[in-house]
This record gives C-alpha cells, structure tokens and sequence, in this order.
C-alpha cells in the first residue's frame, strides 16, 4: 500500500516537475558572442559590424526573443590584433551558455579565435574573412563572403571590364589579406588578357606614396586597382590626383566603407567598387534594412553591416531550429543546423554554405559619384 501512494504521489508530482524544467530551460538566455575591432585603425569595420548585429538581436527581443527566450550578447573588442583575438576568444569560449560566435573582420584575427572556439564546440561566423584558408580550420567555422579567390576576379571584371584599363599596376597591404589579394587579382587579370605592371607592397599606417606614384607615372598604366584598406587607400588616391595622375581607379571590398569617402574627399570621384550590398539598391528586403539602420544609427549602413546583420541571422535562424526541435541548446547542435539548415535570403544574397561553411555571392558594382556611393 505504501509504494502504491509512493507511485501515486510520483505521478502526480511529476508532471509539474518537468513543468518547472521546461519553464526554466524557456527562461535561460540564448548566449551569443560577438568580437571585432572596436577601436585603433579600421576601427569604423568593426563598429559597423557591432551596430548590425544589436540592430538585428533588437527586432530579435522586440518580436519577443529566440522561441520565447531572451537573448544576451557578450561584445569584445580585438583590437584587430591576432594576440587579443585569441585572448577574447578564450573569454568567449569560457562564458557559460555561449552557443555561436561572431567575428571577427580580419582573417588573420579571426584565425587565432578559431581554434579556441573551435576546441569549445561554438561554431563562429566571421562576416568578412575572405582568405580560403579560413574555413580549413575546422568544422565550425563559417563565413558570410565570398572568398578571396572568388573576390579577385571581381577584383578584374572591376579594373577591365567596368573601366576599360588592360594595364594595371596594384599597390597592397602588406598583410594576408592584401598579400594573397594581390597575387590573385594580377593573376585573374592577365588570364583576361590584361597586364599588371607593377605589384608594390604598402606596409600598415603607411602616409607617403609620392615615390610609388612616381614609379606609377613613369609606367603610364590605363587603371589602378587598390588592395587597401580605406585609412591608406584615401592618401594614396589624394596623392595620386594631386600628381596629375588621372586614370581610372578601382579597389576592393575595404573600400566600400563610408569612411573612404569621407577621408579621400573629392579625390575618390569616380572611383569603382563591387559589393554584395548597396543601400541604394531598390529591393525591398535591403531597403527595408537601410531605413532601420538609419533610423538606429543616423547612417546609411555599407557591406560589412549588412554582412554581420546577416550573419547574426543565419546564426539566430540555426539556434532558433535547435530549440524548435526540442533538442538541447548546445554549440555542436547549432554547427549542426549551420552546415545543413535551409539557404537563407538576407541582405548580402542568399547564404548556403557548402561542406566547407564558404559561400558564393554575386557582386554589385558601384561607382563614387557625387561624394557618395551609387550602383554603377
């Protein structure tokens, strides 16, 4: 008889305890990291990149949260260091709850965070990492661009086909990024029939480029194409116009930064660029995510806000399916969802990793006219 009432009482207490468990597991917070350069050179790629990615956790909470549960987002600054990186990734990877990663904008930062994170089982997102090694660290990790083997010849549509130069010199940063850029473009174009002139390196913080424009007069190239990022590739553009060297200009995706614009002032006119977004483009979605990023931030949002808004969604829409499928809220459930989730219609195009987490997007060009960005 007593293990009879035992049973009873069991059964009747059972149903509320796994009531109270439910409740509890619905009012956890999701945990997301987020690391990128907040501050020092380049520091405006990494607040665009932050503005984004709270602009998206915000209609995220204003909807009322990941399946009902609160979201909580830990921000770190790398200071685009390699060193630092790796040491925000450590504080990430040993927060409780932490469930995805987003940064971080170079390669060569978002490189010494991956094997951290990685030995964690949180799957990181990097928006803007372009070199192909990224992705070979290991299985969890992603990125939101295309890569810069796929970037280069975008980088020679850009300088031959957009501006009719055949012969090019390319002034790089010399770091991986501008590095392996640089090799690649020069190679895409000659394999169009182009010629590349000149390959000079520029070394980070760099402010005077009279003796390589001197050089690049003396070679009367049609076009230059820019590997640099915008602090160094607005000087060297204002000094090239004010050498009297007037052909046409083209550079890469660090330039579609506002901030280009606004150091190089009316030196950059003309300038041409591909991106995977414009905020003058029509389409409703981008439209639609310009006025709120305007409406928040009282400026238009370029490629590298629109990068990590939409990685902070791709990562959101796999947690959001864990949770769906009643399965518990964990780093290796979410890589899961990543690798084989539905393509999802963002922002930047359509994002559907492939076995590797890379993904292929299609380019806008645009054109510098009038002190702003425009499609060209």
């Amino acid at each position: 008889m007593k293990r009879l009432l035992s049973a009873f009482a069991l059964a009747a207490v059972l149903p509320f305890s796994l009531s109270a468990q439910a409740q509890t597991a619905k009012d956890e917070p999701v945990t997301i990291g987020f690391f990128s350069h907040l501050s020092g050179n380049f520091a405006e790629y990494g607040t665009s990149f932050k503005n984004a990615v709270e602009l998206y956790l915000d209609e995220v909470r204003a909807a009322g949260g990941i399946e009902g549960r609160p979201v909580t987002l830990i921000v770190e600054d790398d200071r685009n260091s390699p060193q630092e990186a790796a040491t925000v990734a450590r504080k990430i990877a040993g927060t409780p709850s932490v469930v995805l990663a987003i940064g971080s904008w170079s390669t060569t930062a978002s490189m010494a965070a991956a094997p951290i994170l990685s030995e964690a089982h949180i799957p990181q997102i990097s928006p803007t990492s372009s070199h192909p090694d990224f992705s070979k660290q290991s299985d969890y990790v992603f990125r939101q661009n295309n890569t810069d083997d796929i970037l280069a010849q975008y980088n020679a549509d850009t300088i031959q086909k957009k501006l009719g130069a055949r012969t090019v010199v390319i002034p790089y940063s010399q770091d991986d990024w501008g590095v392996y850029t640089a090799k690649a473009t020069a190679e895409a174009i000659e394999k169009e029939g182009g010629k590349v002139l000149l390959l000079e390196s520029v070394q980070p913080g760099s402010r005077e480029f009279r003796p390589l424009i001197s050089k690049i007069k003396s070679l009367a190239p049609e076009g230059v194409f820019m590997a640099l990022p915008y602090q160094e590739a607005s000087i060297f553009i204002r000094q090239l116009r004010q050498a009297g060297i007037d052909v046409p200009v083209g550079g890469g995706i660090p330039l579609t930064s506002p901030k280009f614009i606004e150091l190089a002032g009316p030196a950059a006119e003309g300038a041409v660029l591909h991106t995977i977004f414009s905020a003058q483009d029509p389409e409703a979605k981008r439209q639609a995510f310009t006025k709120a990023y305007q409406d928040k931030y009282g400026k238009l949002p370029d490629q590298f806000s629109a990068l990590a808004y939409d990685a902070a969604a791709v990562g959101v829409g796999a947690i959001r399916r864990v949770i769906q499928s009643g399965k518990p809220l964990t780093g290796e459930a979410v890589r899961e969802e990543l690798i084989n989730g539905p393509a999802y219609e963002g922002v930047t195009g359509v994002t559907k990793y492939d076995a590797n987490g890379d993904v292929r997007k299609d380019p806008t060009f645009i054109i510098v006219r009038d002190g702003q960005f425009q499609l060209f």
